[in-house]
């Protein structure tokens, strides 16, 4: 096994399981707008960290449904989650004030969007984990 793709793997593995913890805590402090946002970010890493491992080099972009395919290409066991290219719409709205045209971001995301995407993200990461590359 290739220590240095493993080590690769479990860094990007490890801040994805990060991002939806501080998503979820977020979350239940009403901070929906971070929350979406971080959920988003963890079901990124996480993706990137299977295709890293699975020697995909050029991951360019930040589109959950575009990394949704590329796992798909590799394993089936990847369209349970295809659900999660929802959280693209997470990604730029939650961070700028002009994203949305009645509200402010702190004010705009609702606690129901905050709940899917933390969801989605916490799927995403529950598959990555299950599909992880063993020790040995």
């Amino acid at each position: 096994m290739d220590s240095e793709k493993l080590h690769i793997f479990r860094r990007w593995l490890q801040q994805g399981q990060r991002d939806l913890s501080a998503a979820e805590v977020l979350r239940q402090n009403d901070v929906y707008e971070w929350a979406t946002f971080l959920a988003h970010q963890a079901a990124e890493r996480v993706l990137k960290a299977y295709l890293y491992y699975h020697d995909e080099t050029s991951l360019i972009g930040h589109s959950i449904r575009s990394l949704v395919l590329k796992c798909s290409a590799r394993d089936d066991a990847f369209e349970a989650v295809s659900g999660a290219g929802k959280l693209d719409d997470f990604y730029k709205a939650p961070r700028f004030p002009d994203s949305f045209s009645e509200d402010v971001p702190a004010y705009a995301v609702t606690p129901e969007q905050a709940e899917v995407a933390v969801k989605l993200a916490r799927n995403a990461v529950e598959l990555v984990n299950k599909l992880a590359p063993g020790e040995g």
